[in-house]
Formats: C-alpha cells, structure tokens, sequence
C-alpha cells in the first residue's frame, strides 16, 4: 500500500522553532503547492541575513521491521 507523502516546510538555520508571528517553523502541510506557497510567503518576511525556507518531502510509509532467525539462550 503506498502512503501519500506530506511536506514539510523548514528553516535553512539551524534550530529555527519559530516563525513570523502567527506562521510557525517548521509546518507541515498536505499538498506540496501549498507548502510552495507558505515558504514563498516566509521568504518574502525573512530577514536581510537569514539564510531562507526549503521545502522537505517525507514518506509516511509504515516502518519494514525485518528480524532474523530466533536463537534460544
């Protein structure tokens, strides 16, 4: 079964939690147009030297836990 990814919109400084006021770092978003769109926004507020926003995809696959042969003690 294939999982949809989500997006996730981040800060290229590092341990940025926060954002502009109401527009929190990091976000997660849906649909990759809307996470285009929010980090375009928070670029445009970014400040004279902040390094700016990426959008990151991520897999929401289940977890393949793969374990070998059971040995007795």
């Amino acid at each position: 079964m294939a999982a949809k990814p989500t997006y996730w919109v981040r800060s290229k400084q590092i341990n940025e939690i926060s954002g502009f006021g109401r527009m929190p770092v990091p976000a997660q978003f849906k649909k990759l147009e809307d996470a285009k769109q929010y980090r375009r926004e928070l670029n445009l507020r970014r400040g004279a030297y902040h390094p700016g926003y990426f959008v990151e995809e991520q897999d929401n696959a289940p977890p393949v836990f793969s374990f070998g042969p059971r040995t007795s003690r």
